[in-house]
């Protein structure tokens, strides 16, 4: 039988129970824990041109007709305005050729002042709104240093604002709750700088080929906390209760990594190596600030050492900032995380920020010393620092995680591929650099680094990444400076690798067929290339080892190299019959691969391969129901097989495993395991879960488990629904949250004062599934608790600076109001009036909305 290597593994669980009363229970909670990859996109979304409709635009590196060495910011804000007042202080060489004219971006500005710092003399100026153009005195030779005064008023929330996929807003600075009207969110100012953004609250020259040091002096309410670039030099307290603070970067970076945070956070402070390493996050979440940011420090160590490169800055900083327009954002020793890492200790059980925190930390090497001349070679970013998450599960876990992230790596690349189209992985012909954001500079990034490592070997590969840092620290790069220091380190032309990795566009679709001759123990190895869809680079070169398994566990390895459409491989003299064979026997290849094997092989395959995508296909590909698989993947050692063992049980068998369900439900290390046992166990006739589910609410401590418990004890007993619900109605997570909406029956004040403090604050993890509930609980009640509710919810959509999500949720909460009463109208007229005024709510909120995003989602809503 066939099977394509795509690994799409989706766990959709329809539960549908009895227990010992024949009340059907329904598991109405979550089936899957969704985790976006939240790293620098918010998404990895489908953004790729098809190769018919890409532009013939070669998009260049930036031109540098001069250079900024030096930038100096002086900043306070006002905040009842949301503007920034700056003083820009820029020393400024001529690149190369003498010139008397400088032209910065700066967009949204009101320039006061431009003068020639040196001699306090005024310079005349043309501004049209994004570039400020200045005309110097004299024409300056790249000998020469000038140093330009700029005084401004920067104006971010009254610019035209665009968003992509990747990034939801490109204000560059954002004021959060300015005027602290709302107890449940802090208020905050953050910038966002990636991809071209910081001119919005500077004038710089806005291009990642640029690179300055940097000093940030900002001034604030002395209640405030800040943070930049740098260390923190000088802090003084003003005599009318503000506070200055001066941070200082000696080293250069791009324009895009530079930032500021002011707000109230808590924060904590610790070493590593003589560097010091903050932790910043929202005051309720202190305890927890050292565990959201687990193994920093052990993770700066591993980095460091693997690059055999120090960290090269001089602090390493991780805040959490609320309602943050990306994933997170490597500015250089201050990353700016969204919200979405905040979680307390019991939240991060089986559910930890390793993969993000690893991600960003990378890029202090990959990005922030060394950084993408332009936006084509966008992955000489981020393609590093997504093989840097598979780096550290790979050191700190085990490499069956490892594999497993990177077979989401690959899903989430192949599913942009199919749909949307494939594009070269350094792709000058893009027609938006914000399309760069997506599964090919990331994923498939990561994914080629992942074959060139296995190429090379660890010693080639990791010696020439030392190669690349060393000979490239603090300058732009493209894709060619990194063939190059590999082809130095060791000695062989890489350009074939390159051309079909990094400027070659698709991946291989590789058919093969074995054919075994048992008398003379010679397998033949048939492939076919010709499936590879049109416009996919068709001169692939694939040197691989094929793996032979044999039945007493062993194994062999047979290099061979694909370099043909078409290509015949004899592998003779085996040792014994073989059981089963795979291709790509290390499990490197970035390809789909069809292989025709039995079912026995592929139950074989996942037997006797210790690899994890080998076993993942081997039980994936079997089409039998694996009921002879089921022990062997419950005992398995990693915890994703044990609950695919769990969920192949049969509900027609699954009472021959009650005991071994019970005892994972309550003892497997893993939550996912203990979370499957328990939705099983559920699926078996007559058996009763309010003990268990008891011993659960009780003794567990994750959260997926518990939930589920609560979800089923709330079915069951309609008395103990005000019970739970005020037992867990002030936990310090809000995973809960959607579960006690749902076990809400009428609407008392504390019910609706619960649901409106939530509904303000909750966090994005649950926002989703928590306004969901809330729209169920809405519906059916009466005009006066519909009112209240429509206030509330109006000024959430209407909240000109709220989170994007946020507002579109309460936006359809609202739109749901209106149909519920809209279908009571007639029989009760007494409606109306509270009808219009939630017409009148949503026709203003369209009115009024700034986001481009949510204008799209409003078009046609009056």
């Amino acid at each position: 039988m066939s099977h394509i290597r795509f690994l799409a593994v989706v766990f959709s669980i329809v539960l549908i129970g009895a227990c010992g009363t024949k009340k059907d229970i329904i598991y109405n909670g979550p089936t899957t824990d969704l985790q976006e990859e939240m790293l620098d996109t918010l998404v990895i979304s489908d953004v790729a041109n098809s190769l018919d409709s890409l532009p013939k635009i070669f998009r260049s590196s930036a031109t540098l007709t001069y250079d900024i060495l030096h930038t100096k910011l002086d900043l306070n804000f006002d905040w009842n305005n949301q503007h920034v007042k700056g003083k820009a202080y820029l020393t400024i060489a001529p690149y190369f050729k003498a010139t008397n004219n400088i032209t910065l971006d700066a967009v949204g500005f009101d320039i006061h002042k431009v003068q020639m710092q040196s001699e306090n003399k005024d310079l005349f100026y043309d501004y049209d709104g994004n570039k400020l153009n200045i005309t110097l005195d004299k024409y300056y030779t790249k000998h020469d240093k000038l140093d330009l005064y700029i005084e401004y008023t920067a104006k971010p929330n009254e610019n035209h604002i665009n968003a992509s996929d990747a990034i939801t807003s490109d204000k560059g600075l954002f004021f959060i709750d300015p005027l602290e009207i709302d107890p449940d969110v802090p208020t905050q100012i953050w910038t966002q700088g990636e991809t071209e953004n910081n001119s919005r609250w500077f004038p710089t020259f806005d291009k990642p080929n640029e690179r300055f040091t940097q000093e940030i002096i900002l001034t604030v309410a002395d209640k405030y906390q800040t943070l930049s670039n740098g260390r923190k030099i000088m802090s003084r307290k003003n005599d009318d209760g503000t506070r200055t603070d001066h941070w200082k970067q000696d080293k250069p970076h791009a324009p895009y990594l530079a930032m500021i945070a002011v707000g109230e956070f808590h924060e904590e402070i610790d070493e590593w190596n003589k560097i010091p390493l903050h932790y910043m996050v929202e005051k309720g979440f202190g305890k927890h600030a050292k565990k959201i940011f687990n193994h920093t420090p052990e993770m700066l160590s591993f980095f460091s050492g693997r690059l055999n490169y120090p960290y090269p800055w001089d602090k390493y900083g991780q805040i959490v900032v609320r309602d943050f327009v990306s994933g997170a954002m490597e500015n250089t020793g201050a990353v700016v995380f969204g919200e979405q890492v905040q979680k307390t200790e019991r939240e991060l059980i089986d559910n930890d920020n390793d993969y993000i925190v690893a991600h960003e930390m990378m890029h202090h090497w990959f990005g922030d010393l060394v950084t993408c001349e332009d936006w084509s070679n966008l992955t000489l970013n981020e393609g590093f620092a997504n093989y840097a998450e598979y780096l550290w599960f790979e050191h700190k876990y085990g490499r069956d995680r490892a594999e497993f992230h990177r077979m989401n790596e690959m899903n989430g690349y192949y599913s942009q591929v199919f749909g949307g189209g494939a594009h070269p992985l350094v792709h000058y012909f893009y027609d938006d650099k914000e399309q760069m954001f997506d599964a090919h500079s990331y994923n498939k990034g990561g994914l080629v680094l992942h074959m060139l490592r296995n190429y090379l070997g660890d010693e080639g590969f990791f010696t020439g990444l030392n190669k690349y840092l060393t000979d490239n620290a603090h300058t732009a790069v493209e894709v060619d400076e990194l063939r190059m220091a590999f082809e130095d380190t060791v000695g062989e032309d890489l350009h074939w690798f390159f051309d079909q990795w990094f400027l070659g566009n698709g991946h291989p679709h590789i058919n093969v067929k074995y054919t075994y001759n048992q008398d003379n123990k010679v397998l033949l190895i048939e492939t076919d290339l010709s499936d590879t869809p049109a416009g996919f680079y068709k001169n692939f070169r694939l040197p691989i080892d094929v793996a032979v398994y044999y039945a007493d566990g062993s194994v062999t390895y047979h290099p061979v190299l694909l370099d043909e459409n078409k290509n015949r491989f004899l592998i003779e003299d085996l040792k014994a019959d073989p059981v089963t064979y795979v291709f790509d026997g290390r499990n490197v290849l970035l390809a789909m691969i069809n292989e025709n094997k039995t079912p026995e092989q592929y139950k074989a395959q996942f037997l006797l391969s210790p690899n994890f995508m080998d076993k993942m296909i081997g039980f994936t590909s079997t089409n039998d129901g694996n009921a002879d698989l089921i022990t062997p993947a419950m005992n398995d050692k990693f915890y994703l097989f044990r609950t695919m063992g769990i969920s192949t049980i049969p509900d027609s068998l699954a009472y021959q495993y009650i005991d071994q369900l019970q005892e994972l439900s309550l003892s497997d290390p893993h939550s996912e395991v203990r979370k499957e046992a328990l939705l099983k166990l559920l699926n078996i006739e007559d058996f009763d879960p309010a003990a268990l589910c008891k011993l659960i609410i009780n003794a567990e401590r994750a959260y997926p488990v518990l939930q589920i418990a609560l979800e089923i004890m709330g079915q069951m007993d309609d008395d103990k629904k005000d019970e739970l619900f005020k037992k867990f109605k002030n936990d310090e997570s809000d995973y809960l949250s959607s579960t006690l909406v749902g076990m809400m029956t009428i609407a008392t004040d504390e019910n609706l004062n619960y649901l409106e403090s939530k509904s303000s604050s909750i966090n994005i993890n649950y926002m989703f599934e928590f306004y969901s509930r809330y729209q169920e609980f809405l519906v059916g009640q009466s005009p006066k608790v519909l009112e209240r509710s429509a206030d509330h919810l109006n000024k959430l959509a209407g909240n000109k600076d709220g989170n994007m999500f946020r507002k579109y949720l309460a936006m359809t909460s609202l739109i749901k109001i209106a149909e519920d009463l809209s279908q009571r109208k007639q029989s009760d007229p007494q409606t109306s009036n509270l009808l219009t005024n939630i017409a009148n709510y949503i026709n203003n909120i369209v009115k009024n909305e700034t986001n481009p995003t949510l204008i799209e989602k409003y078009d046609g809503i009056r």
